[in-house]
């Protein structure tokens, strides 16, 4: 069953009087369950794919369709409502928010999405045990590491239940350890619960577990890798 259709997205930013040209024609189906890494070097349009699909970005043209609801016809309230319970979002940048604790940053969804308390506390504990920081829950970003916090954006993500994990470079900011713990316990996830899980990265760690692996070259796919199933390392 196809999860995520892509027809024709442009995407267009304007710097100034210069348009650049981020997207260009792109066609794309992700099937529900996917584990698949986008790849391609620096400025291809890996990120800005992300976030269509995320409807974080509006399109210049095309048609982008997830779980069978087009995103691009939607009006900005039913986009955010419909992210809210069926997307989940790892940012290089972590987007923490500073003043919570990692439990309350994972919590942070799940409280959006109206579950109880005890059930987001129980998520949030389980999560960031599951990423090695259930000793850390109490303590603020600033006093985390750049990979703790990365792993808490992670936990935040998963915590919620998403349909489809949408991960740009989730491994940037990680030792070897952490990072194929990390990608032990997603490909777990897309096994167990159907989890569909979309990265951009550079990292061959990601793409030795990748199922499917699309190559962005100038904001156009120039190739498709169907690999079919990988073996968990």
């Amino acid at each position: 069953m196809t999860l995520v259709s892509i027809e024709g997205v442009t995407k267009v930013y304007r710097q100034g009087e210069v348009a650049v040209n981020a997207l260009r024609g792109v066609d794309l189906d992700v099937a529900e369950g996917e584990f698949t890494a986008l790849v391609g070097p620096s400025g291809s349009g890996k990120t800005t794919l992300l976030n269509v699909i995320g409807a974080l970005d509006d399109v210049t043209a095309g048609r982008v369709v997830v779980g069978g609801q087009d995103l691009t016809a939607m009006r900005e309230a039913d986009r955010s409502t419909y992210r809210l319970f069926n997307i989940g979002f790892v940012f290089q940048a972590y987007n923490l928010v500073p003043v919570l604790t990692a439990r309350e940053n994972v919590e942070f969804v799940m409280v959006l999405q109206g579950r109880a308390t005890a059930e987001c506390r129980l998520r949030a504990m389980h999560y960031l045990e599951r990423v090695g920081l259930a000793d850390m829950a109490d303590r603020l970003p600033k006093a985390l590491s750049g990979g703790q916090q990365q792993r808490v954006a992670v936990a935040r993500a998963l915590a919620a239940g998403p349909r489809l994990v949408l991960a740009d470079e989730p491994t940037a900011n990680l030792d070897s350890e952490n990072a194929v713990g990390l990608l032990h316990l997603m490909h777990e996830l897309n096994h167990e619960e159907g989890m569909t899980f979309l990265f951009s990265t550079h990292d061959p760690r990601v793409m030795e577990r990748a199922e499917r692996i699309v190559t962005i070259q100038d904001g156009r796919i120039s190739a498709v890798d169907d690999r079919g199933e990988t073996i968990s390392r």
